[in-house]
Formats: C-alpha cells, sequence, structure tokens
C-alpha cells in the first residue's frame, strides 16, 4: 500500500449510479491532478477496497445501503486516518452531515446544488492541505491592468473583510475550506491588485487588502467575484470598506470594520455590506430622558412608540447589533432607576427586569428586536398603571356597559386600551372574578331583561340591539344566565307587569 503518483487518487463511495457517473465526468476534465482509482457502492465494498489500495481521499454518499456513510466514515477514521473525505447529502441528511464532522470530514456537498466548480475547489483545495497538488498562479494576465509588487504606487486602497456565517458554527473543516474558496475567488478576480492579508484572531476575522487606482476598476473585479461566489456568501459574512488613502492604518480600520459583521440583523436580505459610499456610520443618538419622563408620566407605551421609530430607522444602516442592543438596555435600566429615584418602582417591574433583559439579547433581528422592546414598555405601563391604583379594571367595565351593543371582543379591546390581550384577560379576571366574555354578557342579558320586559321589539331585534349577530346564540346565552328562554321571559315579565 501508499502512494505511487503525484496525482491526487479518489475513491468514489456512492450507491446512485447517475451521481457516480457525474462524478466521474466532472473529475476527469482535471486528469492532471486527480485519478479516480476506484467507485464503489456502500461502505462495506468501500472499507474491502482499501485494504487492497489507499486513495488520498474519498467522496462518499451518507445514505447507503448496508453500511452507511457514517459507520463507514467511523471505522476509516480509526483505521485510516490519513483519509481525507468529502461527504455528499440530501436535504433531508443535515443532522447526519453534522455527526459526520466529528470523524474529520473536509467539507460536504448537496447533491441538488451539486456544481463541477465547487466540487473541483474543494477537491484542489483538500489535495494542497495534503501536500499533493500545488497551487496554480492565478496571478494577472496580458492586458490586465498592472500594479506594483508592494503596491506602494496604488492610490487607494479596500479591505474585504470575511467573517463564518452562523450557519457554520462548530463545523471548523467546513468553515476553512468556505475562507478557502472565498480567498482563492478574491485573488483570482483582483489578481496583482490583492497585496495582502491577516487575521484578526479575537474576532476571528480575515482582512484582504487590495490595492487600486480608482474605484471602477475595483467595482469591476468586486462584481466579477461576488458573482462567482453566490454559493459561499450565504455561508460567511462580508463587508467591503471604504476606500483609504496611503498612511492609514489599515489594521485599525479592520478592527472597526469587525464590529459590524451583525448587518445581517439590521437586513437579512443583504448578502455582504458595502460600505464604499456611507463609510462606517455613527449610531445616532438617542433622547434617552424622554424615554424615561415619558415612563415616569404613566406614557410608558408613548415610550416605546419612541424607541420603536428610533429603531426602525435603523433598518438597512451600517452600525453595531451589540451597541443598539447596550443602548436598549442602558435605556430600559435608566427608566427603572428613574422610577426608583421617584419612589415609585413597582416590585414587579424589579422582578421583571432580568427577563427584559434577556428578551433584548436574544433577539436575532432588527424586527425582533422591535417586538421585544414594545412588548417590555407596554408591560411597564401594565404593571405601573396597576400599582398606582388607577382603577383600570373599573375603566375597563365602564367601557363595557357603554359599548356592549358593539362587536366587542378580547383583541379589540387589548387595542383600545393599548394593552396585550392575554395580561388584560388575566388582569380582569383577578379584580372581577369573572372573565371579560362572562361580564360582557352579563351586562347584555340584564339590557335584553329591559328590552323583553318594557319594549315590543322582536327576539331577533332585540339580540341586534345588545350587541349579537346570532339570535340562536343570545337564546343559549340568555337561558343559561336567567333559566329561562327569552320568550318564555318575556310571558313571564308581562303577566307580573316587572323586570323578573
Amino acid at each position: 500500500m501508499g502512494y505511487e503518483t503525484v496525482k491526487c487518487k479518489i475513491l468514489i463511495v456512492e450507491d446512485e449510479l447517475l451521481v457516480r457517473k457525474a462524478l466521474r465526468y466532472i473529475i476527469e476534465q482535471e486528469s492532471d491532478e486527480f485519478e479516480i482509482i476506484g467507485e464503489v457502492t456502500n461502505g462495506e465494498e468501500a472499507l474491502e477496497f482499501l485494504e487492497q489500495s489507499l486513495p488520498h481521499m474519498m467522496i462518499c454518499d451518507i445514505m447507503m445501503p448496508r453500511m452507511n456513510g457514517l459507520e463507514l466514515l467511523r471505522a476509516v477514521n480509526l483505521k485510516y486516518p490519513e483519509v481525507s473525505t468529502i461527504i455528499l447529502s440530501g436535504y433531508q441528511d443535515f443532522e447526519y452531515v453534522k455527526s459526520a464532522f466529528k470523524y474529520g470530514v473536509f467539507d460536504y456537498i448537496l447533491k441538488p446544488e451539486l456544481e463541477s466548480d465547487y466540487l473541483l475547489r474543494a477537491l484542489r483545495l483538500l489535495g494542497r492541505k495534503k501536500g499533493v497538488i500545488h497551487a496554480k498562479d492565478h496571478g494577472g494576465s496580458g492586458g490586465e491592468e498592472a500594479c506594483p509588487e508592494q503596491g506602494d504606487a496604488c492610490s487607494t486602497y479596500y479591505l474585504i473583510a470575511i467573517q463564518p456565517g452562523k450557519i457554520l458554527q462548530g463545523a471548523t473543516n467546513k468553515q476553512e475550506l468556505t475562507i478557502g474558496h472565498m480567498e482563492e475567488m478574491i485573488k483570482e478576480a483582483f489578481g496583482r491588485f490583492y497585496l495582502d492579508s491577516f487575521i484578526l484572531k479575537k474576532s476571528q476575522v480575515y482582512v484582504y487588502t487590495i490595492g487600486c487606482f480608482y474605484p471602477e476598476m475595483f467595482d469591476g473585479k468586486l462584481r466579477t467575484m461576488t458573482g462567482q461566489g453566490t454559493a459561499y456568501l450565504r455561508n460567511i459574512e462580508m463587508i467591503i470598506s471604504p476606500p483609504y488613502e496611503k498612511g492609514v492604518s489599515l489594521e485599525a480600520e479592520a478592527q472597526k470594520l469587525s464590529e459590524l459583521f451583525s448587518y445581517r440583523f439590521f437586513d437579512s436580505r443583504k448578502d455582504y455590506l458595502d460600505l464604499r459610499e456611507t463609510g462606517i456610520l455613527q449610531l445616532p443618538a438617542l433622547d434617552q430622558k424622554t424615554v424615561c419622563d415619558l415612563v415616569r408620566q404613566q406614557k410608558a407605551g408613548t415610550a416605546g412608540a419612541v424607541l420603536v421609530e428610533y429603531l426602525s430607522s435603523l433598518r438597512g444602516m451600517a452600525v453595531s447589533e451589540m451597541a443598539v442592543k447596550k443602548l436598549m438596555e442602558s435605556t430600559l435600566y435608566n427608566t427603572i432607576f428613574e422610577l426608583n429615584e421617584n419612589e415609585f418602582c413597582p416590585p414587579q417591574l424589579e422582578e421583571r427586569k432580568l427577563s427584559f433583559l434577556t428578551a433584548i439579547g436574544t433577539t436575532d433581528s432588527l424586527e425582533g428586536l422591535i417586538g421585544a422592546i414594545a412588548a417590555i414598555y407596554q408591560e411597564i405601563g401594565q404593571i405601573t398603571e396597576e400599582a398606582r391604583g388607577s382603577g383600570l379594571y373599573l375603566r375597563i367595565t365602564e367601557y363595557l356597559y357603554r359599548h356592549y351593543s358593539e362587536p366587542v371582543t378580547l383583541k379589540t379591546l387589548a387595542a383600545d386600551f393599548n394593552m396585550n390581550y392575554s395580561y388584560l384577560s388575566s388582569y380582569f379576571s383577578s379584580h372581577m372574578g369573572q372573565g371579560i366574555n362572562e361580564f360582557l354578557n352579563s351586562v347584555r342579558v340584564e339590557k335584553a331583561k329591559e328590552l323583553l320586559a318594557a319594549s315590543e321589539l322582536s327576539l331577533s331585534e332585540i339580540a341586534q340591539e345588545i350587541g349579537y349577530t346570532d339570535q340562536s346564540y343570545f337564546g343559549k346565552v340568555f337561558k343559561k344566565q336567567t333559566g329561562y328562554s327569552p320568550h318564555t321571559y318575556r310571558n313571564r315579565a308581562r303577566r307580573q307587569g316587572e323586570k323578573l
């Protein structure tokens, strides 16, 4: 056993004939670099093959009969750790894919997205990592604008900063491969204009320096790179810096860029953040005093609306997610502090403070943060209003007495009182000993008794008059509360000459 040639030897382990043919066709287009030394249809056949001939790498399906890919990877990792693997999977197999990474898998490729460029890039990067394939020179070709080797004559510099996206967290090999793909495409697209690269280790941001003479040239090459890299952009986060003049500390500027890798928090549709026109923006000022004053004046709903308007203005902006969340947290702290200073901070508010902060910190989008802030300040208003003994439940009952003839629902009532409907339901029940619908029905039935005893309106007209659109439902509610049907009640009331 052992390696006999300088070509990179590949074993294909795949039970689908069409997929095996597709892999062979793609790989054999690069016959000067790769050699397919075998094709087998399951894990057992693969282990038998490895006893006789050792490849540099395997392309292996996850789901196969007899011995699946995971079982094969486990065995190969123990017996042939020098053999590297790229796995194939379907969308439904992703849980298996995550398990496969602990066996040293270099990359995974989804079958529905199997493309020659992606596969060959993965094979080349793995071959180079193993020292079997040597990188080709992707420098500028004849006719390309020249930039001196050291970049000293370039008038403008740009940084392209890349960070593995959330989808790649925990998948170290996949991160390495994806970053490797992007670096290769940057070098290919910019050629001689690619000057240098470095890593910000603390934040794991990869930074590439590009030197250019004029913006149009950079723009054209960037379009080329992003066009080729569509398949990788969804797995990474990328920031294009504003232009820098000679003498600027690029590493210091890269540190500033590293704080903006939450741009998808503000706009999930963005493939990357381009700062060439806007530059790095400062977080707009927020009048926290106004927010605190509104809460102290028992206008927490209005205070929440002020914050929602502020957050909405940040859509699509290049600002830090952490800075925005910290601003919301400090505003909440200051609000509660102001209430304490004025000797009015209900115990429930202090008890809820930690859950409020957690709700802010765990949001994963601007829309989620807006929703959390609106809900928090609505609840603050409800807690403070109740604690001040404002008699909220009395105002609700008064409202129901005045509007019983209208199509009142818990949802519309919550909207009219600017309250969360679940909280409203719980609050009313705890103060009145019955639910809102039950109370509303009792108000309507009392009014129906008056109309039945003193008017000539039909039962259908009475039902409409007191807020019921369904006469049959009105009859059921009436009988449940009085023990009589509306018709029987009317006859008895008229015989006695008054409401029963």
